[in-house]
């Protein structure tokens, strides 16, 4: 009798979902886990993290999440590299994907008034916005592209090495291009971060020994031959010793870098094409704050407004001058709403042996000797006047004269032109219908005034008629006859404490002789010195037409500017200021919003309202005249004296400097001491002679109340030598560094021996501490067979490693149920304790250690 065949209900089984997600995890891992191994993801993570965390820090813009996005973008390098497709199809999508994330993170910068789809349309206009300051010659203080393309750079750095990695086990591409970008950023940053670049290269060699171990395994594993992956850990021993070696070296060696001055020379030359784009990206970022600190202050073509700043009280040059000068190094033609540019230029080379440039404009000038000696190493130099004579050969920059490009078909523009241009133009528009057909630049250059020259006609085509029509020209100023010198370098670099000598024009014109001048102004001197952009707000010229309704002359326009700025007013401040806003103008934000800045906005604000009023007028930039020294007869200028003043125009007179920022006293034009009272030599020059610490030992001795701390004791730090300081501070970076590494040696040392039996761990570091000293088990060996390998190595270990060897046999071959008792009574092992194996190992570990070091040292024992 059959039983009947009863169908029952099939009743799901309850699935908990944590346990879902755990299986699905594992899944993941399993099925994507990279046959690299998810230790070679980590380091490489470790190596880019580094990288970003290094930039983050620098604060060169706002906060960026930098480690995500390089955790990002090697995650889906690794994924990328799991598909088995061709890179020029892989390759689009992972750019793709980056450039979605990047705009994702860059529009978290943009205002948080915005919200929505607006911010990315902000995000747009303001790159339009850079990028027309791009191809214009602008200046930009935005730092959103700047932020742009650190995102950008990351993703590529963190997707690319990634995408190596994993893809063909190449460690080189992520390593490279992480190690240029680290270097580069820290470059530009103090000297005390520089130890973050040794823990970078320390997970650099990391990942070149995992990925060379990785390389080995794949051989040997085509081969046929077993290989374990527990070696690949044992390999990396030899990272650890080696990256130890090189931290304590270059925790402990100086970073001074003594290179000839003829190599240093060559290498100035070399990068002479660089220094271009140097300039374009100056300008460019020019809102990127400056971290590192530099020797002196020199002053690029760029002068952007920007926020707080500081300066030391430390001595930057010493001056032997009979009159207060203003010591320029740079001085600024083109105004923006968000800073200076300097004007463009040639270079006029200047000896001791030849003639200076052509001056003018000497009226109440003389010449004045002065020598300086800057205690550092320098470029750059400082005027002290109109320049006739220097003791050292140099470059001298001399503005090129404007060019204007002139619309025929639209006058919209004409109001940034020159008058004698604008009128011009007017007349050309007037006789455009009679323009010949031919000859047409013969007809044109009847228009131009004497001292204009014709560079470019730009024609047009009727898109009816496909006839040629005249759309605009291109004119030029002639050259000054005395050229206008805005830059002062040096052929080549000076050593600290090297002095220079020149002779230099002064003025001392009186107040009265400056009244009386003439405003006769030559045209190449008003194309730069009152260029005023477009954009200016109005209620700036206003104010400025407001100040000077009662001055007849340009001298009282300037002084009443002057006394305006210098008034209850404004306020001198460099710890509080903040930078215009995006789209305020600098001087007009300055004058009717904050009325507190340093010398850059009081110097801009006047220079700027001169120029509104018709006066030519530049902004110079450089050092103030510093206070006279009588212990040392001498001028001392210190690091905040780093200033910016108004140099104004008079024909016949040059450049006279005013000075509107209230913390410096108003310039004298006199002299302080009797002419010939510090004269000596052939040229009459008083060059430092002697020791540097003649003359800077009773600055020394006056400095001593800065040692002091606010509760009147000695701050016994600052009696420390500077290089001490540096030693110890390295040195702790060094130990620390050190108890890293022992500490990731000793997780390593120990890795997966938990849970084994005393037999187990003894015979496992034995094979350990053997592959490090070069004798490692091959996988044909038994464990009598390697103890044997290991007595031929060094017969101090025959007895202890065969002890512990045939213990680990009995044990590993025994049935399962035999004791160690009972595998000692039916082998021929010598009897086996856990006392005894402890000590089998202390002999053992002495040998193996010994031969291993000697592998560490070049052209030591090999094995």
């Amino acid at each position: 009798m059959s039983s009947p065949n009863i169908s029952l209900p099939i009743v799901p089984a309850r699935v908990d979902p944590a346990e879902m997600r755990r299986n699905w995890l594992i899944y993941l891992v399993t099925k994507y886990r990279p046959y690299q191994g998810w230790s070679t993801f980590a380091i490489l993570l470790v190596m880019l993290w580094i990288l970003a965390g290094s930039v983050q820090s620098a604060g060169w813009t706002q906060s960026l999440n930098l480690p995500e996005v390089v955790f990002w973008a090697a995650l889906a390098g690794l994924i990328i590299s799991k598909v088995r497709l061709h890179s020029v199809f892989l390759h689009p999508l992972g750019i793709a994907l980056g450039g979605l994330i990047v705009v994702w993170k860059a529009s978290a910068l943009v205002d948080d008034s915005v919200n929505g789809w607006a911010r990315f349309t902000d995000m747009w206009s303001r790159l339009e916005v850079w990028y027309g300051a791009a191809t214009n010659d602008g200046l930009s203080t935005d730092l959103l592209p700047f932020a742009i393309g650190l995102l950008a750079l990351a993703w590529i750095i963190g997707y690319f090495g990634s995408w190596f990695v994993f893809r063909s086990s190449n460690p080189w591409i992520a390593v490279v291009f992480a190690g240029v970008a680290i270097l580069t950023n820290l470059s530009f940053l103090p000297p005390d971060l520089a130890p973050i670049f040794f823990l970078f290269i320390l997970f650099a060699m990391l990942l070149i020994v995992r990925l060379t171990v990785v390389q080995r395994q794949r051989e040997w594993d085509r081969s046929g031959i077993r290989f374990e992956m527990m070696s690949g850990w044992l390999t990396i021993h030899s990272t650890f010793w080696f990256g130890l070696l090189v931290v304590i070296i270059a925790g402990m060696m100086p970073l001074k870098v003594y290179v000839s001055e003829n190599m240093a020379e060559v290498w100035r030359k070399a990068r002479t094409p660089i220094e271009t784009l140097e300039e374009d990206f100056a300008r460019l970022f020019a809102g990127v704050p400056t971290q590192k600190q530099v020797d002196g202050r020199f002053f690029g073509k760029n002068l952007p407004f920007i926020g707080a700043i500081s300066f030391g009280g430390e001595v930057a040059f010493l001056a032997d001058t009979e009159y207060p000068s203003y010591w320029t190094s740079q001085t600024y033609s083109e105004y923006t709403s968000l800073g200076w540019i300097a004007g463009d230029t040639n270079k006029i080379e200047v000896r001791p042996d030849t003639l200076s440039p052509p001056r003018s404009d000497s009226r109440e000038r003389i010449s004045v000797e002065q020598s300086l000696q800057v205690n550092f190493r320098t470029s750059d130099f400082l005027a002290g006047g109109s320049l006739d004579w220097l003791s050292h050969d140099a470059v001298l920059g001399a503005l090129d004269p404007k060019a204007f490009d002139i619309d025929l078909l639209d006058d919209a523009l004409d109001s940034t032109l020159s008058p004698d241009v604008q009128q011009m133009a007017a007349t050309i528009r007037e006789d455009l219908d009679i323009m010949p057909d031919t000859f047409v630049e013969t007809y044109v250059s009847r228009f131009l005034p004497p001292d204009l020259v014709l560079n470019e006609i730009r024609y047009g085509t009727d898109p009816v008629t496909e006839e040629e029509f005249l759309k605009g020209i291109t004119v030029q100023r002639k050259a000054a006859v005395a050229s206008e010198i805005v830059s002062w370098r040096f052929s080549k670099r000076l050593q600290a404490n090297e002095p220079y000598s020149m002779v230099s024009y002064v003025s001392l014109a009186t107040d009265d002789e400056l009244r009386e001048a003439s405003t006769n102004y030559k045209n190449f001197l008003t194309d730069h010195y009152l260029q005023l952009p477009a954009s200016l707000p109005q209620r700036v010229r206003d104010k400025a037409i407001e100040l000077t309704a009662d001055a007849e002359n340009p001298f009282d326009k300037a002084v009443l500017i002057q006394s305006y700025l210098r008034s209850d007013e404004f306020t001198y401040d460099q710890e509080s200021v903040v930078a215009p806003p995006r789209g305020a103008d600098g001087v007009d934000f300055f004058i009717f919003e904050t009325q507190l800045g340093y010398s850059d906005y009081f110097a801009s604000a006047m220079t700027v309202m001169m120029r509104a009023v018709g006066v030519p007028a530049r902004l110079a930039a450089g050092y103030a005249p510093g206070e006279y020294d009588e212990d040392i007869k001498r001028r001392v200028i210190r690091d905040f004296d780093s200033h910016g003043w108004v140099q104004v125009y008079f024909p016949q007179y040059g450049w006279i400097d005013f000075e509107p920022t209230p913390r410096w006293e108003q310039h004298e034009r006199t002299l302080i001491t009797g002419p010939g009272s510090n004269l000596v030599g052939d040229r009459g020059f008083t060059v430092f002679e002697g020791d540097e610490s003649d003359f800077l030992e009773p600055l020394y001795e006056e400095g001593l109340a800065e040692l002091l701390d606010g509760s009147g004791r000695f701050d016994l730090t600052t009696l420390l030598p500077f290089d001490l300081i540096i030693v110890l501070q390295r040195s702790a970076m060094a130990a620390g560094s050190i108890l890293i590494l022992w500490l990731f040696l000793i997780i390593a040392w120990t890795w997966n021996l938990r849970g084994l039996t005393s037999v187990e761990k003894a015979y496992a570091r034995m094979g350990r501490l053997g592959a490090i000293a070069g004798v490692g088990r091959r996988f044909d060996q038994t464990a009598l067979d390697y103890a044997a390998q290991l007595s031929m190595a060094n017969e101090r270990l025959r007895e202890p490693a065969l002890r512990i060897a045939w213990a680990y046999s009995g044990m590993r071959y025994a049935p399962p149920d035999t004791s160690p008792e009972e595998v000692n009574r039916e082998s021929d092992s010598p009897d086996v304790e856990q006392g005894n194996l402890d000590a089998d190992w202390r002999i053992i570990r002495g040998p193996l250690l010994s031969m291993a070091l000697r592998r560490l040292i070049p052209g030591g024992q090999r094995t």
